[in-house]
This record gives C-alpha cells, sequence and structure tokens, in this order.
C-alpha cells in the first residue's frame, strides 16, 4: 500500500512535461501564427499598395491610350493638312509657271508689236517727210500757177477794159459806128461776152456812182433844211 500512492504520484508528475511541451508548442504556434499574420497584413498592405499603384499605372495607361488616340488623330490630320497644302503649293507652283509663261508669251509679243509698231512709225515718219516735201512742192507750184493766174487774169482784165475803152472810144467816133461794129461781129463770142460784162460793171459803176450822188445830196438837203 505504501509503494501505491507512490506510484500514483508518480503517474501524476508524468504529465508535466508533456503540458509543458504541449504549452511550448501553442506558443511556438502563436509565435508562427503572430507571425504569419504580421506577414499576412504586410502582404495585404502591399497588396493595397500594388491595386493602387495598379489603379494609378491604368489611370495613367488609359491617359497615355487617350493621348495616343489624340495625337494620332491630330497625326492623321497633320499629315491630311500637309498632303492638302502640299497639293495647294502644288497647284500654285502649278498657276505660277502657267502664269508666268503666259506673261512671258505676252511680253514677247508686247515686244514684237512694239517693234513692228516702231517699223510702222519708222515708215510712217518717212512717208510724212515725203509728203511735207510733196506738200511744199504743191505749195509752191500752187502759188505760182496762183501768181500765174492772177497775172493773167490782171492782164485779162487789163486787156478786157483797153477793149471795152477802145470800142467804146470807136462807138463816139462819127462814122465809125457800123466799122466797129461789123469788126465787133468778126471777133466771135468771147470777144462780145467780154464787152457785154464790161458794158455791165460799167452801168453797175455807174449807178452805184449815182447812187451815191444821191445819197449825198439828200443828206446835205436834210443838213441844209
Amino acid at each position: 500500500p505504501a509503494e501505491a500512492p507512490a506510484g500514483a504520484a508518480a503517474e501524476e508528475r508524468a504529465p508535466a512535461p508533456a503540458a509543458a511541451a504541449a504549452a511550448e508548442k501553442r506558443s511556438a504556434q502563436d509565435v508562427e501564427l503572430s507571425i504569419l499574420d504580421e506577414r499576412f497584413q504586410q502582404v495585404l498592405k502591399e497588396n493595397a499598395m500594388l491595386c493602387a499603384q495598379l489603379r494609378e499605372t491604368n489611370q495613367a495607361l488609359q491617359a497615355a491610350s487617350q493621348e495616343e488616340e489624340e495625337l494620332t488623330a491630330t497625326w492623321k490630320g497633320t499629315i491630311a493638312f500637309s498632303a492638302r497644302q502640299k497639293m495647294a503649293v502644288a497647284g500654285l507652283a502649278k498657276n505660277v509657271q502657267v502664269d508666268a509663261r503666259a506673261r512671258s508669251s505676252r511680253l514677247v509679243e508686247g515686244a514684237l508689236q512694239v517693234q513692228e509698231l516702231q517699223d510702222v512709225h519708222k515708215r510712217l515718219k518717212a512717208v510724212n517727210r515725203q509728203l511735207q516735201f510733196a506738200q511744199e512742192v504743191q505749195a509752191g507750184q500752187l502759188a505760182e500757177v496762183e501768181n500765174k493766174s492772177a497775172s493773167r487774169s490782171s492782164r485779162a482784165r487789163r486787156l478786157e477794159q483797153a477793149l471795152y475803152q477802145l470800142v467804146s472810144h470807136a462807138q463816139g467816133v462819127a462814122g465809125l459806128e457800123d466799122t466797129v461794129v461789123a469788126l465787133v461781129s468778126k471777133c466771135g463770142p468771147l470777144v462780145r461776152t467780154v464787152l457785154a460784162k464790161e458794158a455791165q460793171r460799167e452801168a453797175l459803176a455807174m449807178s452805184a456812182h449815182e447812187q451815191q450822188e444821191r445819197s449825198v445830196m439828200a443828206e446835205a438837203e436834210g443838213q441844209a433844211a
């Protein structure tokens, strides 16, 4: 009976190391769990940071994609505008070349026309000189003819007056009337025409003289009255 309690006490003391080991094991597990929890929390924080960075990266990527689209659209518009500008510049260059050729053609034609006009002007000047010379010669000849005509007219007038005076004087001489008439008849129509004109002139002159004398006498009588 004394050994039995001793065995029982031994049996009671035997579980103490196992409990301590279990406690240590539990403590180690708790530490491990704490470490795992800390790591998990750290991973969660890193995951949250990575998610935030991912959202920022996505936002930046979307902004970059939008900017890329805008730049692509701008680039395409620039290319189209550049192509239109090139076409416009090519058209303007072509128009300028056509205009320059047309101007050159007009200038050449104008120069040819000026040259032709200068030649025509030279010929006209030569013709004008010839015409002036011919006009001067003609004027000289006309003046000479007029002088000769005036001289002949004056001479003919003097001859007519002398013939009329001679016939008038002969008609006033007694016994020569018939002879004068016969001579005048033989002279022809030209002489008779001259004598008739001179007679008319003489009559008109005498009539004008008589009219003037009557006017002078009437004026004198009016002043005397």
